[in-house]
């Protein structure tokens, strides 16, 4: 067996987003990687408390969370973790309270909204994100909890961008959703799902050519790019694809079960 361990993306790779369906084909191929002694991983730009879907069906070896902040064990033990610094966290406060934007932040296992209450409940509703989601209206759940990411509603995108430039240790990623403005994922400018994985690595002693990686996303590229083997997504852009070694289908056809098919198939020969 050449390689030792996969890494899946979440949306759009293991699930439909939109309605968080886990095809039967997903499971039988994870299941295959399993009896044939491979270490199957999480990476995905979501916290633990939204991945209710897929760990109804699949317990993973590692979790490399919030874009590769928040690494967790098979047994939910922090393994290692990178989150938004005190003082940074402070100003996204204070910026999208003086600016009226909506607001809420991921601590690793729980989602707190502190700004524009109904118009994030209903984005989280749209993502189906509901579950551990709290409303902190008296804006303090960060004085006590560490923050992995931020997610901000504006109408007016200069806002944003005034902000990130004042603040060059942080990255703010367009989430591609319906609604009432532009929508942000703001993290750590140095994390990354690759990062995570490093990290997480260090501790089995593998390196980038033990590992096969799935996704679809540009948060998933350097993943896709350092992977020994990377495989895009057929819901993947060309760019994204430009950067894995293959593609397969899309999750509503299959896209896992042919992608590890070919690659097992292969190595067999």
């Amino acid at each position: 067996m050449k390689h030792k361990i996969v890494f899946f993306d979440m949306d759009g790779t293991l699930y439909q987003t939109e309605n968080d369906i886990v095809q039967p084909s997903t499971i039988e191929a994870i299941q295959e990687l399993r009896k044939r002694g491979y270490m199957v991983c999480a990476a995905t730009g979501r916290p633990l408390n939204q991945m209710d879907s897929i760990l109804k069906h699949v317990q993973f070896d590692y979790y490399i969370l919030i874009n590769g902040s928040y690494i967790l064990d098979g047994a939910f033990e922090e393994v290692d973790s990178k989150p938004i610094s005190t003082q940074t966290v402070k100003d996204i406060v204070e910026f999208c309270g003086q600016n009226e934007l909506g607001l809420m932040f991921h601590f690793g296992d729980a989602t707190y909204i502190y700004n524009k209450f109904y118009p994030m409940y209903d984005f989280c509703k749209y993502c189906n994100v509901l579950n551990s989601l709290f409303y902190d209206p008296s804006q303090s759940y960060h004085r006590r909890h560490r923050a992995y990411n931020a997610v901000i509603l504006t109408r007016e995108k200069k806002e944003i961008d005034d902000f990130m430039a004042a603040h060059p240790d942080l990255r703010a990623d367009l989430i591609n959703v319906k609604s009432d403005g532009f929508m942000f994922d703001v993290f750590n400018s140095g994390n990354d799902k690759s990062v995570g994985i490093e990290l997480m690595m260090k501790h089995v002693n593998f390196t980038w050519k033990d590992t096969i990686a799935f996704g679809d996303s540009t948060n998933d590229i350097h993943m896709l790019q350092k992977a020994d083997i990377g495989v895009a997504m057929g819901s993947a852009t060309d760019y994204v694809k430009s950067f894995a070694n293959f593609s397969t289908t899309s999750v509503y056809d299959n896209g896992i079960y042919n992608g590890l098919k070919k690659i097992l198939d292969d190595q067999e020969e």
